[in-house]
């Protein structure tokens, strides 16, 4: 325990925050650009459907680069610039290969001189790397922004549907401060460099410089394919495992003795839903009811999908907790609507370029920016699918269920990141006091 104890890192969320592109580009806009002989758009579209389990993506405007995003993220939310130290990038979309993409995100934000900024890139980990990066800006008092930014799409290559069907646009973080219960615990890292080309751009750097006859090369390329599947299933599987084992342990330590009543959310990467899916079928079920699904309507987002992610399910979650019982996901929106009359900790502001939806899941502030709806009734809140809405009620009604009986908000979460098997990440969230 005493490990433990000096392994934990007392730091604060007071802010999540997610920039969704303008762009929805559904299945069929990427199937008609692969329409095979003997193949129809319905069967490519359903193909895709079957391997990602993904019906549109975001896509940036084409002038856009991977700063741009970032920067809106942060500017539509409740972020306090002047209060900033320090801030950290994660990307593996930049928009130079230097300098860093922290620069233009600094000097798009007018921050001061003094802010330290960086880029971290590792893959589909990188936010996660990022984010254990920060605990030595918090632990020296210094507010600091991690947040992921990835404008993927234009590094695909035309002609590759696999990687054109699955990877999206989007950008996501959080504003942390040093705290006093609430905290990171980083308890798995694996890194398998022996698998780390099946996954790579291998034109543009010092390996292999872009020349005239490989410029066609500096896309993304994924070299064995089922493998790469079979590898991130069990690399996830294991860091929840062993993530799960070590939230037993902490929960042992604590004085409540209903420690065995304190809420999981289990945050993974949204890589592929199938992969989610076998996931889900190889660990035990308390386990597997936990991992929320939400992907099916803005795509695998790389390193920014698990940020994205988070921040969409407590901004759900606030809303279940307000209404106490199942919103039937045809009257969601409706109720959003009318809650936003009666509640000023909810809120939503339609804009020229988009609407931003703000509320607070207990102590945290939630702010999220569609930039590719004027509407609600096509915004992010409409478009979920109706599948994975269903599998989210359980996870909620149980945290609500447990909060009643706690008579106070205690969580104890997993994030899991795993960057196509060839490196995973795992740590636990929460805010229980720990006994030193």
């Amino acid at each position: 325990m005493a490990n433990i104890i000096q392994t934990i890192q007392y730091i604060k969320i007071n802010l999540s925050f997610s920039y969704l592109p303008s762009r929805n580009i559904e299945n069929k806009q990427i199937a008609a650009n692969f329409k095979k002989d003997g193949k129809t758009l319905f069967d490519i579209e359903s193909t895709i459907y079957k391997h990602t389990g993904i019906l549109e993506r975001r896509y940036g405007l084409k002038e856009e680069a991977a700063s741009d995003l970032a920067i809106r993220a942060i500017q539509t939310s409740s972020v306090p610039l002047q209060d900033i130290g320090a801030m950290l990038i994660a990307t593996t979309s930049g928009d130079y290969p230097s300098p860093s993409t922290a620069t233009f995100v600094h000097k798009g934000l007018n921050l001061k001189k003094s802010v330290h900024c960086l880029d971290i890139a590792s893959s589909c980990t990188s936010f996660l790397s990022a984010l254990r990066c920060s605990t030595g800006f918090i632990a020296t008092n210094t507010n600091t922004v991690v947040i992921a930014t990835e404008l993927k799409h234009k590094g695909l290559s035309e002609k590759d549907l696999r990687t054109h069907s699955l990877f999206a646009d989007g950008a996501s973080g959080v504003y942390l401060t040093k705290a006093q219960e609430e905290f990171f615990y980083f308890c798995y890292q694996e890194t398998q460099s022996d698998l780390a080309k099946n996954i790579c751009i291998p034109v543009g750097g010092s390996r292999e410089p872009t020349k005239e006859n490989n410029i066609l090369r500096n896309k993304l390329e994924i070299s064995d394919a089922k493998l790469m599947f079979l590898h991130t299933v069990k690399a996830i599987a294991k860091a929840i495992g062993v993530c799960w084992q070590e939230r037993e342990f902490v929960l042992k330590s604590i004085k409540n003795p209903n420690f065995n009543k304190i809420p999981c959310t289990i945050y993974v990467h949204q890589a592929n839903k199938n992969i989610l899916n076998e996931v889900k079928n190889r660990l035990e079920k308390n386990l597997a009811e936990n991992i929320p699904t939400l992907m099916s309507d803005v795509g695998n987002m790389v390193c920014a999908s698990l940020p994205v992610l988070r921040t969409r399910i407590l901004f759900l979650k606030a809303l279940f907790f307000k209404c106490t019982k199942k919103i039937p996901k045809s009257e969601l929106v409706d109720f959003f609507i009318e809650t936003c009359t009666k509640d000023s900790c909810f809120s939503y502001n339609i804009e020229n370029n988009g609407i931003c939806f703000k509320t607070n899941y207990f102590n945290e502030e939630v702010c999220i920016f569609d930039g590719g709806s004027l509407s609600l009734k096509e915004s992010w809140l409409a478009k979920i699918s109706d599948e994975e809405y269903e599998n989210l009620m359980p996870i909620f009604a149980q945290e609500y269920n447990l909060y009643l009986e706690n008579k106070s908000f205690y969580f104890l979460d997993i994030w899991v990141a795993a960057g196509g098997g060839f490196q995973t990440i795992g740590l636990l969230h929460g805010n229980i006091k720990i006994n030193s």
